[in-house]
């Protein structure tokens, strides 16, 4: 049985038990951030948008599935690089990747598409916000 006493601590004076205190988050991380958060949200776009663009319905899966991996890829490595901000080395990856949409349209020949505007517009707009994004610094 549990009593007010018993969940007290005793042993210790009561100007040392202090409570801890959480350390202040560095003002403006959050707007450091938002290049990655972009990026994380043209990810999902690009993930999202494979499908209504009709790559299935015209047979192209080939394109339908680049979009869809870079996707995927440009989201877990945004997501690993907003958890870990220390972390180094994923900027040249996210800028292959935009890379890779930007050249993928004159590869897997797409023709002039909506699916190659919208290839090309999230590439730029990748390679924009991972050029202004926070430095990474091991």
């Amino acid at each position: 049985m549990s009593s007010f006493i018993s969940d007290q601590d005793f042993t210790t004076p009561a100007h040392i038990r202090l409570e801890p205190v959480e350390p202040e988050r560095p003002a403006g991380r959050g707007a450091r951030n938002l290049p990655l958060t972009i990026v994380f949200l043209a990810a999902v776009w690009l993930v999202v948008s494979a499908v209504p663009f009709g790559y299935i319905g015209a047979g192209r899966y080939d394109a339908f599935w680049s979009d869809a991996v870079t996707g995927i890829a440009l989201a877990v490595t945004t997501i690993i690089r907003l958890l870990n901000p220390h972390a180094a080395g994923f900027t040249p990856i996210i800028g292959g990747l935009a890379g890779w949409l930007l050249v993928a349209p004159l590869v897997l020949q797409y023709g002039w598409s909506a699916s190659t505007a919208n290839d090309v517009a999230v590439g730029v707009l990748i390679l924009t916000c991972a050029a202004l994004g926070p430095d990474e610094k091991p």
